[in-house]
């Protein structure tokens, strides 16, 4: 029974954590935890400013964010305070880093401050592009954090743990961890040994501040959840009930839950449930800055209602919750590995929707757990030395509407998990997460880049698409992105530049992206144009080398219109339009 309350309780700290805006208190104030704080504001100019706190540093997020409430175009990460913070200038999508990252540290060398650029895919670096790896023996935890998550690495620097102290501390997780029979499916289990293990040496402040990190990071992935997609679409429709909506817009989420013991009479009734509470709460205004957090608070409290589980007051008066509290520490977040495998074992035939909410809670904290990046490299690195075969990592993009009723869609396989990639290519839908048993288009095989084009669409209806890749492990899909069917905006002049060329976002109104890759390295220049033909904008752009490359520029002093942009060598050209709307 206290493994069941313990399980609430650590359910109530996540979901506290995460659904903390405005009409909710702080998870310290409600439930008396030391989980670290998050204060969201609007400035002026309508960006968001997002302050996380660590126990020495803080990290300021600077940005705009899109409808479901991810930091989406330029964004700036500043971690404050100490000789090793640093300022981080990054395009996101969907709240990951894609293309182009310049750091900036708070140390200088003889040249002036320390500067550095990466390229990132869906918050992974961008590997030089070979063919499969294999499986390397001697590969460390350290090497995969520095080749897959180096602004993780640079986060924990910030705070005070320089790189040799982080490489020492990982490559003990990796000694230890090796000292155990192999058993994959014992990884978990053997990780938070190591870790309880360290807790008691001079490592245990690293542990506590990855702890804190993790924390922040996985509730950015539960900002995926379905569910919590599909209740922001029940307040954008104004009416149209979870259920249906999940049923015509998230129905892979239905079939997870199916697969779990969940049927779809019990989860209608869960739905039913939720929509009935969050309608009790009153209508939302969707012209509030704060319109997204304030349905992220309703959820939560909507969960904790069909969760029966008790909201206590700031005093813990209730005795019971008062002592767990007072046992509870970091670790028991860590331990949300075990938690829910103790609350997904085979379910009962007729389920209420309070066990269907433990259920739909389950499936967000599997989401969450994404978000402790040691434990994956920690896990990478351990199974790569045993010999494991990991299925590919695949990141999404999308390129350009080609007509009103084709696009085309950019695909790439970072990773090919030690094993050739078989197949790859994007699958498509008009609902979410589609796979290759709906429709796809495959683009060849292995690591790298390709590009594909969708045809026989309808013009004005919104599509899902994903990339994926398969090696003899399994599939992978990337990230999921949504684009309409519409009259194209591009007019490609011819291939010089590969026909990839990008601009992000468009419409524009400030600091606008340009990604585009070269065939070889040129020197290239910028011209915007006027729908009357007259250049309002230059910008030598210098030589840039083969490949990707992004540059990002201040268009805030065009007026409002639609120009065409061009990218020249002086004797070809390709060119984009783009939407200037202040």
């Amino acid at each position: 029974m206290r493994k069941k309350t313990l399980w609430q309780l650590i359910l109530s700290v996540v979901m506290v954590a995460i659904f903390v805006t405005l009409a909710v208190a702080s998870a310290e104030a409600v439930l008396g935890l030391n989980v670290p704080k998050t204060e969201t504001i609007q400035l002026n100019d309508g960006r968001w400013q997002e302050t996380f706190y660590t126990v020495s540093q803080k990290r300021i997020t600077t940005g705009k964010r899109n409808d479901d409430g991810n930091w989406t175009g330029d964004v700036t990460i500043k971690w404050t305070g100490g000789s090793y913070g640093y300022t981080e200038e990054c395009t996101m999508v969907d709240g990951k880093r894609f293309f182009l990252s310049t750091t900036t540290y708070n140390y200088s060398d003889a040249n002036g401050p320390i500067k550095r650029e990466a390229w990132y895919l869906n918050d992974e670096l961008m590997p030089k592009l070979k063919a499969a790896h294999g499986i390397m023996e001697n590969v460390s935890s350290f090497q995969v954090l520095g080749d897959t998550y180096p602004w993780h690495l640079s986060s924990l620097v910030a705070c005070g743990f320089d790189s040799s102290y982080v490489q020492d501390y990982l490559d003990t997780l990796d000694i230890l961890l090796n000292s155990y029979e192999f058993e994959a499916e014992e990884f978990n289990n053997y990780y938070e040994d190591v870790l309880n293990t360290l807790e008691d040496t001079p490592y245990d402040s690293i542990i506590v501040l990855n702890s804190d990190l993790f924390l922040y990071q996985g509730l950015q992935e539960i900002k995926k959840s379905e569910l919590r997609l599909a209740v922001i679409d029940h307040y954008n429709s104004e009416g149209n009930s979870i259920f249906n909506i999940i049923s015509t817009t998230y129905p892979g989420y239905l079939l997870s839950l199916n697969d779990s013991g969940v049927v779809n009479q019990d989860f209608e009734k869960f739905c039913q449930d939720l929509d009935d509470s969050l309608t009790s709460y009153g209508p939302l205004d969707k012209e509030d800055p704060f319109f997204i957090d304030s349905i992220d608070s309703r959820l939560f409290r909507a969960l904790y209602s069909i969760l029966a589980v008790e909201l206590p007051s700031s005093s813990l008066a209730n005795p019971s919750l008062k002592s767990i509290a007072l046992t509870y520490d970091k670790k028991d977040v860590r331990n949300i590995y075990h938690l829910i495998n103790y609350n997904l074992k085979p379910l009962s035939i007729k389920l209420t929707s309070s066990e269907v909410a433990t259920m739909v809670v389950s499936f967000m904290l599997m989401q969450f757990i994404e978000g402790d990046i040691i434990r994956n490299v920690v896990r990478e690195a351990y199974f790569t030395k045993k010999g494991l075969i990991s299925i590919p990592t695949v990141a999404t993009v999308f390129l350009r509407n080609v007509s009103a009723t084709s696009v085309t869609l950019q695909g790439y396989v970072i990773k090919d998990g030690g094993s050739a990639v078989t197949s790859r290519g994007i699958s498509w839908a008009n609902f979410y997460n589609p796979t290759i048993n709906d429709n796809s288009v495959t683009s060849e095989t292995g690591t790298g880049e390709f590009a594909v084009t969708l045809t026989g669409l309808t013009e004005g209806t919104t599509y899902y698409a994903r990339a994926y890749a398969t090696n003899s492990k399994g599939t992978r899909y990337g990230n999921c992105i949504n684009f309409t069917a519409a009259v194209p905006t591009d007019i490609v002049d011819n291939k010089v530049f590969t026909q990839v060329f990008t601009i992000y976002p468009n419409p524009a109104s400030g600091s606008t992206a340009f990604s585009f890759q070269l065939e070889s390295s040129e020197t290239l220049v910028l011209n915007i144009l006027n729908m009357k033909g007259q250049k309002v904008f230059h910008h030598d752009l210098g030589r840039l080398p083969q490949g990707i490359n992004q540059v990002t520029l201040n268009l805030s002093e065009l007026d409002n219109g639609v120009y065409n942009c061009q990218l020249t060598n002086g004797t070809t050209k390709i060119t984009r339009k783009l939407v200037i709307a202040h």
